[in-house]
């Protein structure tokens, strides 16, 4: 059992953490899809009481399921007064396809290019590698050419596109990203013990 210098401590530490974070979202710059401007990551937001969520890229599937989620619950929380807002990583143009798919609230989405607002605040960015020198640009848009969007018209992106597809790829192989390798047995095998996703009577 703590001591009650070790709980202070617990406390002082979780309440500068808390304090970090709060800190961090106040000062992000995100995209904002409808205009393709930036704007502060917390602007718009109407109540002083606010659920924020942070997604990896904006067309992956986690992020669709998560966001099936909130759209199920948006009126929910509008009626507890709670505002949200939605930041995945991505461009304005891959923000509004996303946006209008899964069904998000007007206003809700954000996007984050480079995914500054994640690296400030250490979530899981994959082992870290990047494309060795040896292996040419031209077979680098090649490789890129094979995926989603494709290889980026600006040269000067080629390299850091592809340094994020590879380790997206690697964290997709439990590289870098610790409990990927479990949650995707669950989603083949089964939980029992998972809430359902589906109310009774639903037609699917």
């Amino acid at each position: 059992m703590l001591s009650l210098p070790q709980r202070v401590l617990m406390l002082v530490a979780a309440q500068s953490s808390t304090a970090l974070v709060l800190n961090t979202l106040k000062s992000a710059s995100v995209l904002n899809p409808a205009t393709g401007t930036a704007t502060p990551l917390l602007d718009g937001l109407a109540t002083s009481r606010n659920v924020v969520v942070l997604l990896p890229q904006v067309g992956e599937f986690d992020s669709y399921e998560f966001c099936e989620q909130l759209t199920a619950v948006a009126d929910d929380l509008k009626a507890a007064g709670l505002g949200l807002r939605v930041v995945g990583v991505g461009d304005a143009d891959a923000g509004k396809r996303f946006e209008a798919f899964v069904g998000l609230p007007e206003g809700v989405l954000r996007v984050v290019p480079d995914a500054a607002v994640h690296r400030e605040l250490g979530l899981h960015r994959g082992p870290g590698w990047s494309w060795p020198e040896w292996v040419s640009d031209d077979a680098l848009r090649f490789i890129l050419g094979t995926l989603p969007g494709g290889a980026p018209d600006d040269a000067g992106q080629l390299r850091p596109v592809g340094d994020a597809w590879l380790n997206y790829l690697l964290m997709c192989a439990g590289i870098g990203a610790p409990g990927t390798l479990p949650e995707i047995a669950r989603g083949y095998f089964g939980d029992k013990s998972a809430p359902e996703r589906l109310p009774p009577g639903a037609v699917v």
